[in-house]
């Protein structure tokens, strides 16, 4: 599959999974709350459970505890159709959900104090969970939501103090253990908590655009690359830098007859249409084959099966993409979809090796070895013998002939090889 058809995720996207992940994180939280709230109810001294007002007082927090984890449970629901549906989640949204969640707490601290005339419940591990929505807006991936939420915490924070210490009128041992000013410092630090998480969230947002930008033009260039070498030629690339690799594979040779004479009489324009129509399928046929086009040249190609990525059956693979081959190009003919086309096919199997050639300025992924140097000389005995396709004794020992008909012609002492090699001749039917 080409890289650039891969699925790209985008910023928004990113945003919105942040986003969704942020409210299962309060879900979880609160739920185990909730079961933290019950047992300490029913383990905790009944002499402190009556000073905090007893059951009503535990009834009235497990549900606005329960309240708020219904409302996530909803804001998941939401998340996940908007998700679904490919959209962002608008600023109102982030602004209306900040509103409730830190609104959360002051208004249980709020309730609790004047239903039961207790200043003491400021005090209370309550206002912690401040911290922890301004922790959590990160998120958001909003640095305005966080400035938004620590303001908000702190101004709420403050009017709790001031309305606590002017108009509860609590009994002595309900009074806050802290004066009213440290409460105060502690709203100018909640609103400081909101800078710090905006700092945080922009730094994130940034880290997060820069590694998807980083990935789509990374993609880009894979998309491109992979339309100058074939996708596992690209694949190898990325995952073993080049490396050098031996293996046994199958060489393909594959000439197109008379190709100089052609375009010799044609405009570039015609010949490259025609290159076109020819190799074009030709390629499709290898890859399904599971081989791997290392090179194209103007008059044909050499191709590899078995390597880069190794394949016990190669050999097989080779001669019944070659047949194929043949096939097309002789039905694209008698159709004419291209001019009369012969061409020749040279096959020979053997230990190859496949890395990186070149400098350090240009480098060039390949395949040689000796099997590339035979498959090349094979092809052009075609022309010797006027066939269309020949293999050697090593690629006709690996394969299963079915009814194709193959006839031995003999050794061949082939240029620049001390050792002949046996030629089979192929003869392709319809």
């Amino acid at each position: 599959m080409p890289v650039a058809s891969q699925h790209v995720v985008s910023l928004d996207q990113e945003e919105i999974k942040s986003e969704f992940l942020r409210s299962r994180i309060l879900v979880i939280l609160f739920s185990a709350l909730l079961v933290i709230a019950f047992l300490n109810y029913l383990l905790m001294e009944r002499d402190l459970v009556n000073y905090y007002g007893g059951y009503k007082t535990f009834i009235k927090l497990a549900s606005f505890i329960a309240g708020f984890i219904c409302y996530q449970l909803l804001t998941l629901a939401f998340l996940k159709r908007r998700m679904d549906e490919g959209l962002r989640t608008p600023v109102w949204y982030k602004v209306f959900h900040t509103m409730v969640e830190i609104s959360f707490p002051s208004v249980i601290m709020f309730v609790l104090m004047i239903g039961l005339d207790q200043l003491s419940f400021i005090d209370t591990p309550i206002m912690v969970s401040y911290f922890l929505f301004i922790i959590l807006s990160i998120l958001h991936l909003d640095y305005r939501i966080n400035i938004f939420a620590g303001a908000l915490a702190g101004v709420q924070y403050a009017a709790i103090t001031y309305y606590g210490f002017t108009y509860v009128n609590a009994i002595p041992e309900f009074k806050a253990l802290l004066p009213a000013n440290t409460h105060y410092i502690r709203s100018v630090i909640l609103l400081l908590s909101g800078g710090a998480a905006a700092f945080v969230s922009a730094e994130l947002k940034s880290r997060v655009k820069a590694a998807l930008d980083f990935r789509k033009e990374k993609n880009k260039l894979e998309f491109l690359f992979g339309q100058q070498v074939s996708p596992e030629v690209s694949q190898t690339l990325m995952n073993e830098k080049g490396g050098k690799n031996r293996c046994e594979a199958t060489i393909m040779f594959l000439d197109v007859r008379n190709f100089t004479a052609f375009a010799d009489t044609h405009s570039a324009e015609e010949v490259i249409e025609y290159q076109n129509k020819l190799i074009g399928p030709i390629i499709d046929i290898i890859n399904l084959h599971q081989g791997v086009v290392f090179q194209i040249l103007g008059d044909g190609l050499m191709a590899c099966f078995g390597a880069p990525v190794e394949n016990a059956l190669h050999a097989d693979m080779a001669f019944q993409a070659s047949l194929n081959v043949l096939r097309h190009v002789e039905k694209a003919s008698r159709d004419q979809v291209i001019p009369p086309t012969r061409i020749g096919i040279g096959l020979h199997s053997g230990q190859v090796l496949t890395g990186n050639i070149g400098s350090e300025r240009r480098k060039q992924f390949s395949v040689s070895g000796t099997p590339v140097i035979v498959a090349s000389r094979i092809e052009q005995l075609n022309k010797k013998y006027t066939t269309s396709f020949l293999l050697s004794g090593q690629v006709y020992e690996k394969i299963i002939p079915g009814r194709i008909r193959i006839s031995p012609l003999g050794l061949e002492s082939l240029r620049g090889l001390e050792v002949p090699v046996q030629i089979y001749s192929v003869e392709v039917g319809a």
